[in-house]
């Protein structure tokens, strides 16, 4: 990454000044200097394992899939270092002083402190308590099919005396809370911390909740029996009217009835303090988006507003109101912090059931992706993971000669020693003098050991000689140390992680000594290299005269370095390497440097494209590579490719700042078939001994059949009694998108602009939900429940590729129309509110967008044109329209070179963009009979029409084919429907239409409409 910004295309850069505001500034420390010891603050640096750079939005490669470790540690990039800035004042601010005395004490067998084993007892009791209310609860939720199958639960042998599990999910909710609140080498010294002795303390627990509601209802069930028919019936009537009044998670509770103090839930602070009561209802329940308990297909029986008996008292009171018979999709309640928070820009903590403070880093230069830490896990933020869940290293130890890291463990080690050495003090210059004065005896008293020698006799104890003076796993590395311990994340999560002593494996340079030069380089030296007395080798001695033994390792990163090793195409100065600093030395405050404030206005995207999948999708989940993601991933670099071409640049408005493309995966979480969550309105539908797909499916060429019912059957499924669904589905992620992106870039909400691709059966749902589309939108507000009738964005330009929505405007006998009162730019008043031209919200084509383009490859037998659904005469006095092409054919090259021969002749015109329009041929007049007879009336509100719909007077392009005499049209069609993502000519129409200035006045006259010229009449005579 270069020191100098660039602002914008020809402007100069800008240099970074490093001040306390500056992205690029060292990393304060926020621990004291004495408690370091005074040693140097290692310079580490992250990395991330991708085919695809994402500090690159202009690679063009693919994201390949690979399980191969060697090429995934090929693959390893360095964040930038503003990205590295971020996340190591992440990491530094997770370290905790009561992780760290865990740690030691557990690695010296030593006891805790009185107050420290209180916090860590609290901590223990707060997971056992929440575990145990959320087993409850979900327990209740999924009725007696559960408590049938609880028999069957167990996954380990357990002995006789033992309380059965209630799942066997418990044991792996126990392994994930115990390791992240835990320090790993503590739960495998205590036993308390044991999964399995925790796991029935839940199990305990949740039996003492259950005894607790069955006497309370033993006592309801009394007291009601002993009062009058009457006098129950008013009070039973008057809790339900409390319960259906009160908001969803809100307790209510009779006055006779309170709830006793020893069954109050506490929150831990991340250093184990009590923080007080808190609600009984954990936030981490399964109980679905919008706080309403699920319930699984097939159990309509198992109601949310009658939970049987084994749920708690206080949690059977958690009750929601009812949901009305016919519930309204324009506002449901989702729950805001799962489906609508995005990462911003500074570290955010995320609370975990009793576990330490995680936080997400935003990435990249895009802003796409986030890191979790301390799972040193990156992922993307606007759409579920597709093989680009990437692992973080966090490196402080490197290869000298192109600063590739050392693996962790390793690197441990060698910190480890550094620390026990000091060799950045002068003490340790003089032992090396020393040394080499003596000779190869002395030389061996400076050789480290690079791991610590078996031992020679087995112990019991043999945790105390195996455990490593510095862990590597993630979270200890994270909790238990203060920035010196290197780590590696992994794409597979281990919640099942036990507390087993951990097995020998392979070390890595396991009989290697250590040569500690000074306090950055180091040299590893295998046992034919090492000093030794014996054989005279005094290798001590040629390191200090500059000559290079073994493999030499640097401690800190040097970015320099790297880029000159790896990218040699690095054609921009060098950025030097920022060192950390102490947090207490006083540092210069500069100004806000401005070329950070170039990125961060770089980095304002003017322009948001969402973009909705047709058919397909369902398929995608077994083939990956016709995951849509991947193809919008291409496109996307594409996007950013070409907008930095001249012909494109010269076409921009004034302000425009970049295009975002994302995508809409609306099909990824809906399901036709059994599961998923019973709602009101699906019980009258409900038939327990309905037929599904599986049941009317033949067992004949099965790959065949899963190929149709994964690729065709969304269009049979759109147009059955799931077509709301499906519509609510896409609107709800085009939604939660756009508040990720909103929440994620403030201000965008009001000056951003917002366009809409459709492609296949995605045009046909855009076009489904912009026909009630609210002509004004108002302005967008995060606190309110997320809606799924409508857009909660207003669309711009709606671009449809492929498309058959003209075909289903034939079924629903509707028609393209714009809406009236919508004031595009350029457009006449009396034209927006003309009763002829205009139509209403809720009319089946009426679209509540400024431009709408229908752009169809000539070999796609899935797309219809629309410029007939506006008006059929008026569609058939255009000519056909093309996308200008970016490349001339063969023949047309051929034909310029022959005019460039022939004298007198001159080149035919471009056929780009901004090629001027053709002037058209000179036709005779109409006849008086003719202007009679012709009705200029429609011709005229249907010209209105068009001009509203597209400021270039049409709607339909066709996509050119490459030509020439060996095209076969029928080979094409197989491909031309996925085609349209990796067009050249459609990627820069897009870029031009998107990015021009609004109004027809400002069209390009490539893209204008232009009337057929008519055929002269035969004469008569």
């Amino acid at each position: 990454m270069s020191p100098t910004a660039f602002t914008a295309y020809g402007e100069a850069p800008k240099a970074h000044n490093f001040g306390s505001k500056c992205r690029l500034a060292p990393v304060s420390r926020p621990f004291p200097s004495s408690d370091a010891d005074d040693i140097p603050p290692v310079n580490a640096q992250y990395f991330y394992t991708s085919s695809v750079p994402i500090d690159d939005p202009l690679y063009t490669a693919t994201v390949a899939a690979t399980t191969d470790p060697k090429s995934a540690r090929s693959s390893l990039r360095p964040f930038s270092p503003g990205d590295n800035n971020a996340l190591e004042k992440a990491w530094l601010s997770l370290a905790s002083d009561a992780y760290r005395q865990n740690h030691t004490n557990a690695r010296q067998n030593q006891a805790p402190t009185p107050s420290l084993a209180k916090a860590n007892a609290d901590k223990l009791h707060s997971i056992v308590h929440q575990l145990a209310m959320q087993h409850a609860e979900k327990h209740a939720r999924e009725g007696p099919a559960r408590e049938r199958a609880q028999s069957a639960a167990e996954v380990l042998p357990r002995p006789e005396a033992a309380t059965p599990l209630c799942c066997s999910d418990l044991l792996v909710d126990v392994g994930v809370a115990l390791r992240t609140s835990f320090c790993a080498i503590a739960r495998r010294r205590q036993h308390d911390l044991d999964r399995e002795a925790v796991a029935q303390a839940i199990m305990n627990e949740m039996n003492a909740l259950r005894a607790d509601s069955t006497a309370y209802a033993t006592r309801r069930c009394a007291q009601s029996n002993s009062r009058p028919l009457s006098q129950s019936q008013t009070e039973s009537s008057r809790i339900g009217e409390q319960l259906n009044d009160q908001p969803s998670g809100d307790v209510v509770r009779p006055e006779s009835s309170p709830i006793p103090q020893s069954r109050t839930n506490q929150g831990v602070s991340p250093d184990g303090n009590v923080s007080g009561s808190v609600p009984t209802r954990s936030s981490l329940m399964g109980d679905g988006i919008s706080g309403r308990p699920f319930v699984r297909v097939g159990t309509p029986e198992a109601s949310i507003v009658s939970p049987p008996p084994s749920l708690p008292r206080a949690a059977t009171m958690l009750q929601p109101r009812k949901q009305s018979e016919h519930m309204n999709n324009e506002e449901v309640e989702f729950d805001h912090a799962q489906l609508e928070e995005g990462p911003s820009s500074s570290p955010k903590p995320v609370e975990a059931p009793g576990a330490a403070t995680s936080v997400e880093v935003t990435v990249g230069v895009s802003r796409l992706h986030e890191v979790s830490l301390p799972a040193l896990q990156m992922k993307p933020i606007y759409w579920s993971p597709v093989n680009d869940l990437a692992t973080v290293f966090r490196a402080t130890w490197f290869y000298r000669d192109d600063m590739r890291p050392i693996d962790p463990t390793v690197a441990n080690q060698l910190e480890a020693g550094y620390r026990e050495l000091k060799p950045h003090t002068e003490t340790w210059n003089d032992e090396l003098r020393c040394a080499v004065e003596v000779g190869p005896l002395g030389e061996e008293k400076v050789s480290h050991p690079l791991w610590p020698k078996p031992p020679n006799k087995p112990s019991k104890n043999v945790d105390d000689l195996m455990e490593p003076p510095m862990s590597s796993n993630p979270f200890c590395a994270a909790f238990c140390f203060r920035g010196e311990a290197a780590a590696e994340g992994s794409l597979i999560p281990t919640p099942n992680e036990d507390n087993s002593s951990p097995l020998p494996t392979h070390r890595k340079f396991e009989q290697y000594h250590v040569i500690y030069k000074d306090g950055a380089t180091a040299y590893l030296l295998k046992p034919s290299l090492k000093p030794s007395a014996y054989y005279g080798r005094r290798p001590v001695a040629k390191i200090l005269r500059g000559i290079t033994i073994g493999i030499p390792v640097v401690r800190g990163f040097d970015y320099e370095v790297w880029v000159r090793k790896h990218e040699k195409k690095q054609d921009q100065q060098i950025q030097p390497v920022i060192p950390i600093i102490d947090g207490h030395q006083e540092s210069t405050d500069y100004d806000v440097c401005s070329a950070c404030k170039a990125d961060e206005k770089r980095g304002n995207v003017t322009d948001l494209v969402l973009v909705v999948h047709g058919i397909g999708q369902k398929l995608a989940e077994r083939v990956e590579n016709y995951h849509f993601t991947h193809a919008i991933n291409a496109f996307r670099r594409a996007i950013n490719i070409e907008l930095r071409s001249d012909a494109v640049r010269g076409t921009l408005r004034q302000g425009q700042n970049g295009i975002m493309v994302l995508p809409v995966n609306w099909r990824q979480n809906l399901s036709f078939e059994e599961g998923g969550p019973m709602r009101e309105e699906d019980k009258e539908h409900y038939n327990p001994g309905g037929f599904i797909l599986k049941d009317i499916e033949p067992k004949t060429i099965p790959a065949v059949r899963s190929m149709i019912s994964d690729v065709m059957f969304d269009i049979p499924f759109y147009m059955s009694h799931h077509k709301p669904k499906m519509v609510a589905a896409m609107v709800g992620e085009a939604n939660r998108v756009y508040r990720l992106w909103c929440r994620n870039n403030p201000g965008f909400s009001e000056s951003g602009r917002v366009h809409l691709i459709g492609h296949s059966l995605g045009s046909v749902m855009s076009i489904e939900v912009l026909s009630r589309q609210p002509t004004t939108i108002p302005p967008l507000q995060l606190t309110k429940p997320l809606l799924l009738k409508h857009f909660e964005f207003d669309t711009k330009n709606l671009f449809l590729l492929g498309s058959p929505a003209a075909f289903f405007l034939l079924l629903e006998r509707g028609a393209l129309l714009p809406r009236r009162g919508r004031r595009k730019p350029g457009a006449s008043l009396s034209d927006v509110l003309s009763k002829d031209v205009v139509g209403d919200a809720g009319l089946f084509g009426c679209l509540a967008v400024d431009n709408i383009y229908n752009i169809l490859a000539r070999e796609d037998a899935v797309a219809y044109l629309l410029n007939g659904t506006l008006d059929p005469m008026y569609a058939a006095s255009l000519k056909t329209a093309y996308v200008p092409s970016t490349s001339t054919s063969f023949l047309q090259s051929m034909g310029n070179a022959m005019r460039s021969i022939v004298p007198g002749a001159t080149p035919s015109s471009g056929s780009g963009a901004n090629a001027p329009v053709p002037r058209p041929t000179t036709m005779r007049l109409p006849s008086q009979l003719e202007l009679e007879v012709h009705d200029f009336t429609r011709e005229e509100v249907a010209e209105k029409k068009a001009f509203l719909l597209n400021d270039n007077g049409q709607i339909d392009y066709f996509l050119r084919s490459g030509g020439g005499p060996l095209e076969l049209q029928y080979l094409n069609m197989l491909s031309a429907h996925s085609s349209y993502w990796l067009n050249h000519d459609l990627i820069r129409m897009l870029c031009m239409e998107i990015g021009r200035n609004p109004g027809k006045e400002n069209t390009l006259p490539a893209m204008r409409a232009v009337k057929a010229a008519k055929r002269a009449l035969p004469s008569t005579v």
